[in-house]
């Protein structure tokens, strides 16, 4: 069977705003030929959670496609790892951080005029920021 080469490309979608998608194409060879590509769309869900205060009354919230109270209980573990981490991070500076063997890569960021933390690995992303009450 002869190998048939595949075209991968990562699209953002209007629809999916905030949903990866990730579009597949037949053999690439049918380019070439005039045959038209039949895409296969494939979305990853990822869901946001409030989780709560963090170190230092740090507000937690999580973006993953686990369960919630998976999601919540790395995100605790993440902002636990990042408050003990020797530095913080600056604007121009990231500071990784491990967690169960994995490395997140945390950065300073300000959206909106407000000041946060985002640290990521892989599909997830853990927004550490000045927790307000709403009362």
């Amino acid at each position: 069977m002869p190998h048939t080469p595949r075209i991968t490309t990562c699209l953002a979608s209007a629809i999916l705003a905030t949903t990866p998608v990730l579009a597949t194409a037949g053999p690439s060879h049918a380019a070439t030929t005039g045959t038209p590509l039949t895409p296969i769309i494939q979305t990853t869900t990822r869901d946001t959670f409030a989780c709560g205060q963090g170190p230092g009354g740090l507000k937690m919230t999580m973006q993953s496609n686990r369960e919630m109270s998976q999601a919540c209980a790395k995100a605790g573990e993440v902002a636990n790892a990042y408050a003990a981490a020797p530095q913080q991070a600056g604007e121009e500076q990231a500071v990784s951080v491990n967690v169960d063997g994995a490395n997140w890569a945390c950065v300073h960021k300000t959206e909106m005029d407000e000041a946060y933390v985002e640290c990521s690995h892989a599909d997830e992303t853990l927004s550490l920021s000045e927790f307000r009450s709403m009362t």
